[in-house]
């Protein structure tokens, strides 16, 4: 029996328990600052298109150092220009494009200047049949100009050629044509390490083998180094299996070469950066360090398509959201370091007669807030309502329920630039920063969409990972420390397949962000406007570099600190000035500059000096 005394105790004891529960919960509510945009800036504040690094000033760079800018040889409107033009952007490098190296011969003696520290030669859209054409590309690598061939010439030209295997480092052509099982990327190329594209199990295989596994197999020479092998179907010693990826030393420069279209795409952008940290005992450039998570039409706030959900779920959309996607996310999210950005999706069908629900909007604007995630909005709906109509219609909700709220993020999905630009000056959209778009298979995965506005690509769809787009995904994150990946909660909300109901989404979403974007977790998590922000600063950077003995110098010219760079390198790091490192993997550092004049210097090493 308790006494009276031991009641009374704990009596008090459970009121002062709920009392402070209570109060806990009301203090999160009064500062949870749901009804506002951290992220909202006047445009003033933000760093416009007009202050990006423009290309244009080799002539200025050339005479610090010949390697500032790059020289293409093919035809105009390639893809493989337009990656290496906007690889060059990115490394704040200027391009020449010439369709000949003829045409490139002609404008050196006209214009008198340095030759470039890299050569990037589309194969496809050159004449090998002209007879000089081998012995200028020998020419330049004599001069120490670095040759990336982009893509090779077919087979039978190289098997004719003894300048193109000589410069190539191919000894002989084991077979014009052979089909491998698989691909198997080294470590030491790539971040993130080694990878292996093969698997035996068949309904594996067809779920995710899309490299390609059609090529020549060649033989090479002692003075190669092999990035990337085919693997072919029969029992071979690594060294001879077919190579994908190679450097070849050719006098006083490095030969590389890419055996297949893995160049005609974003990839290219990571395999040129990749190409120029084998070049010498160091290489260094600017990133944007940030890992976005995006949830797109999420979470969606009007009970819609109801039938369908509740037979699925027994459950309201709402409550299915509220009950079984959210808690999943926040559970992936937490066991990742990507930044999380849901993109609302107010109404999906605008012809029905289901109005977004303002209790569900504070809802899940407050629970958004607990997890620092952002909230942005979605353009996509299932009717053909117009996107001006559509937006008007969100802004008189918004403006209802949370009328200091303004949006800064935006997400598109495949719509065109013209659709998009059209809509930009929509009062919901007043302050917007940045819109999210679907890749769309060009190379300038970041940009401006607009004078004020930046443009960023969600490049993989979290649901799935195939190989080619894990090869990708880890090309972007070696050229830019950027990852942008995606769910899109529609599917759920209209499922047509059990391949998109919740549970299956966000398992599979999870799986794939814990095993495959682990190994980038030395970049920063962002939400979408944050990494806007990063953007801004990286597109207006422009910097030189100067290496002295054991310390490289780099002067930046910025209007957005801080920048970050990433050093590859097997010298190791003495000290930093201006900024901070942090190591990636193994010879890879995050370098993030805080001051205009940065220095690095190296442990000093006897007989250290620059390759090639």
């Amino acid at each position: 029996m308790v006494s009276r005394r031991n009641y009374l105790a704990i009596t008090i004891v459970m009121f002062v328990v709920f009392f402070m529960f209570q109060f806990t919960n009301v203090v999160l509510e009064s500062w949870n600052g749901y009804e506002r945009n951290s992220h909202v800036r006047g445009r003033t504040e933000l760093l416009p298109e007009s202050s990006s690094y423009k290309s244009g000033k080799a002539e200025e760079k050339a005479s610090a150092d010949s390697g500032e800018y790059i020289v293409y040889i093919g035809a105009e409107g390639e893809k493989i220009q337009e990656v290496a033009a906007a690889w060059s952007v990115y490394t704040k490098r200027d391009i020449k494009s010439y369709e000949t190296a003829a045409q490139y011969e002609a404008a050196k003696v006209k214009q008198d200047t340095k030759g470039p520290g890299m050569m990037v030669i589309n194969s496809d859209a050159v004449n090998w049949e002209e007879e000089e054409l081998c012995r200028q590309l020998k020419s330049y690598a004599e001069e120490g100009i670095h040759l990336v061939f982009a893509n090779l010439p077919e087979a039978e030209v190289i098997r004719e050629s003894k300048e193109l295997k000589e410069l190539l480092g191919i000894e002989k052509i084991k077979e014009e044509k052979t089909e491998v099982t698989g691909v198997h990327l080294y470590s030491g190329f790539f971040l993130g390490g080694e990878a292996v594209y093969m698997t035996e199990d068949e309904e594996d295989n067809e779920r995710l083998q899309d490299m390609e596994l059609t090529m020549p197999w060649y033989t090479l020479g002692a003075d190669t180094d092999v990035y990337m092998r085919g693997l072919p179907e029969e029992e071979t010693e690594e060294e001879e299996r077919p190579a994908v990826i190679w450097r070849n030393h050719f006098r006083k420069a490095y030969v590389f070469a890419v055996n297949g279209s893995y160049m005609d795409d974003v990839t290219g952008l990571g395999i040129l950066s990749a190409i120029t940290a084998k070049m010498g005992d160091y290489e260094i450039y600017p990133v944007v360090n940030a890992q976005n998570m995006v949830v797109a039409n999420y979470p969606g706030l009007a009970s819609e398509n109801d039938e369908e959900i509740m037979n699925r779920y027994g459950q309201s959309m709402e409550e299915v959201f509220r009950n079984i996607a959210w808690p999943a996310v926040v559970s992936v999210y937490r066991q990742n370091s990507l930044g999380l950005s849901c993109m609302l999706a107010p109404q999906y069908d605008y012809k029905d007669n289901n109005e977004p629900d303002a209790g569900a909007l504070e809802y899940n604007m407050k629970r958004l807030k607990e997890q620092s995630a952002e909230a942005g909005l979605s353009a996509e709906s299932i009717s053909d309502t117009s996107l001006r109509r559509k937006l008007r219609l969100d802004e008189d909700f918004i403006e209802e329920t949370l009328p200091d709220y303004k949006f800064t993020s935006f997400y598109t999905g495949s719509l065109p630039d013209e659709e998009i630009e059209a809509v930009l000056e929509e009062d919901i959209l007043e302050f917007l920063r940045t819109v999210i778009r679907d890749y769309d298979g060009e190379p300038d995965i970041i940009g401006y969409q607009s004078e004020y506005v930046t443009r960023q690509s969600a490049l993989s769809d979290g649901t799935k990972h195939t190989y080619r787009e894990d090869f990708r995904m880890r090309s972007v994150e070696t050229a830019l420390g950027y990852s942008n990946v995606l769910l899109d909660m529609k599917r759920a909300a209209y499922p047509e397949t059990e391949e998109d109901a919740v549970e299956k989404l966000v398992s599979d979403f999870g799986w794939n962000i814990r095993n495959h974007w682990r190994a980038f977790k030395g970049f920063e998590g962002t939400t979408v406007s944050e990494c806007d922000q990063r953007i801004r600063s990286f597109l207006s950077l422009d910097y030189t570099e100067e290496p002295e003995d054991d310390v490289v110098w780099l002067k930046l010219d910025t209007e957005g600190m801080p920048v970050w760079f990433i050093l590859r390198t097997d010298r190791e790091i003495q000290s930093i000035e201006g900024g901070t490192w942090s190591a990636l993997e193994e010879d890879v550092y995050l370098i993030e500059a805080g001051e205009e004049n940065l220095s690095i210097e190296f442990k000093y090493t006897q007989g250290a000096e620059r390759e090639g």
